[in-house]
């Protein structure tokens, strides 16, 4: 599911690629034990960095959606809250809430150009919530449009913002300040203050997610 490796000055969390690093219920409760009171490197073996949301968990009652939901949102607030700063290297294609996950990192290098994102989740009726709920705070009205039509590349997603560099991650190459001043530098830092907008919609989400039509596309998709 994950390894864990640690070094001198950072850890390094790598998804190992069981059902395309979908955020499970046993992904979340292991990212949340991760150390990230230093510098934390978050990457993935395989041709996905992740599938997203676990769509089966829609298949569920509306109750354990919601307390799924909750459990993703406990883990976004967590890492808007590290100690370290969150740097994400993404080597494979990204889907729903795993490009949202890109929201909260600090910096988000793409290994090439021809990376896919994509909110695939809309197709279902599994909207983005964080998306809807501060995506105005972070996009531009033209590229959240391009974000919720359709698939995009790695260099798009650079202009949009959610990619910081494509290339090969330097670590050595980024600024290292004193963690006295971190709080003053983290990118994602700011984000703690709105990003409790998005509990609506996630009560939305849980609504809209259990509604059969959506459950009938979730099994098509999932060929149940």
């Amino acid at each position: 599911m994950i390894r864990i490796e640690t070094f001198g000055e950072y850890n390094r969390v790598v998804l190992l690629g069981e059902r395309r690093n979908a955020f499970s219920r046993q992904l979340i409760e292991r990212l949340s034990e991760v150390d990230c009171d230093k510098d934390l490197v978050i990457t993935n073996e395989g041709p996905v960095f992740s599938a997203g949301l676990d769509l089966s968990v829609f298949l569920q009652s509306k109750d354990a959606v919601l307390e799924y939901l909750f459990s993703v949102h406990r883990l976004v607030k967590r890492f808007i809250s590290c100690g370290g700063r969150v740097v994400v290297h993404v080597s494979g294609d990204v889907y729903g809430f795993g490009v949202e996950f890109l929201y909260f990192a600090d910096y988000v290098v793409a290994q090439r150009e021809n990376i896919k994102f994509s909110l695939q989740g809309v197709n279902f009726g599994v909207f983005p919530p964080y998306t809807i709920a501060i995506g105005r705070r972070l996009f531009s009205h033209g590229h959240l449009r391009v974000m919720l039509s359709r698939e995009f590349d790695a260099k798009e997603a650079s202009h949009f913002g959610i990619v910081s560099q494509i290339g090969r991650l330097e670590l050595e190459k980024l600024f290292k300040p004193p963690p006295h001043l971190l709080g003053f530098v983290r990118p994602r830092h700011w984000l703690g203050a709105v990003v409790d907008d998005a509990v609506p919609y996630l009560y939305k989400l849980a609504e809209v997610g259990t509604r059969e039509e959506t459950r009938g596309r979730i099994r098509k998709f999932l060929g149940r």
